[in-house]
């Protein structure tokens, strides 16, 4: 295992110390503070590619309305678009497929309680009005869910040939990542458990790279880099590096630009920019 700081250990949890986990920490790489956001976008809360080079499209969070923004790497307000039909409860994370469709996350459940959640699929060149992907978790218990068993919040997911791909953030024990996958088209379904993975911190966004070869998972802090296999969807089975961006604030949205970049947001209202 490669050394880490002394602060870098002590910031994990007890039960990751116990348990043998070793991450790989990645030399300290520069972050690029790109752009503050506009003022109408108040809380960025995901991220995604739009059609034009350098540009993205980003929402707001919980009880907001049901808006897409479009800003460029200056910070600037290029597009704002609402979503027909739909309603902003929890607005956690944006994907997007191979055929231009974007998915917007509703799927914020803080208390562990809400029983609507749902992925908007929105395809922005025919209309703006949104598909439902309605779900429930396969492993959902039946009634009140214990404090520290509170792990059916997801604010991260990712579109991977023809499946969404979500990741919980385990807001009971702050130590296990879930790893769910569910049909990209509309209907009633139910998230299907893949995997489970012991992660410090709380998963605020994800993305798959283009080729396919990494997943970053973003918490407080950190991005979590897992290399991933030709073709693969075992998404957590290697080790991954460890990105530490102390300075990215509350970080609330991990994109892949191309296979080297990674754009980011945060609640403060700022962008920034990661080379791999």
């Amino acid at each position: 295992m490669k050394r880490i700081s002394a602060f870098a250990f002590l910031t994990l949890p007890l039960t990751f110390l116990l348990s043998g986990f070793q991450p790989v920490y990645a030399p300290a790489g520069e972050l690029i503070h790109l752009a503050k956001l506009p003022d109408a976008i108040n809380e960025s809360s995901g991220l995604e590619l739009a059609d034009t080079p350098n540009t993205y499209w980003t929402h707001n969070d919980a009880g907001n309305a049901p808006v897409l923004y479009q800003i460029n790497e200056k910070g600037k307000l290029l597009k704002q678009v609402t979503i027909s039909g739909a309603t902003n409860t929890d607005w956690e994370d944006l994907a997007k497929d191979n055929a231009g469709n974007l998915y917007i996350g509703d799927t914020g459940n803080n208390s562990n309680k809400r029983k609507d959640l749902k992925i908007y699929k929105v395809a922005l060149n025919k209309g703006l009005k949104a598909q439902e992907i309605k779900f429930t978790y396969e492993d959902l218990p039946a009634g009140k869910i214990a404090k520290e068993g509170r792990n059916f919040d997801c604010e991260a997911f990712f579109w991977h040939s023809g499946k969404l791909y979500l990741i919980s953030k385990d807001r009971g024990a702050s130590r296990t990542a879930k790893l769910y996958s569910l049909p990209d088209d509309a209907g009633t379904h139910t998230a299907r458990l893949v995997s489970k993975k012991e992660l410090p911190g709380m998963v605020t966004s994800a993305d798959l790279s283009p080729d396919g070869r990494h997943m970053a998972v973003l918490t407080y802090g950190k991005v979590h880099l897992y290399p991933v296999a030709k073709g693969s969807t075992q998404f957590f089975a290697q080790k991954p590096r460890i990105l530490d961006l102390p300075r990215s604030g509350q970080a609330e949205a991990v994109l892949f630009k191309d296979n080297r970049t990674l754009i980011l947001s945060n609640e403060e209202g700022n962008l920034f920019k990661y080379t791999l």
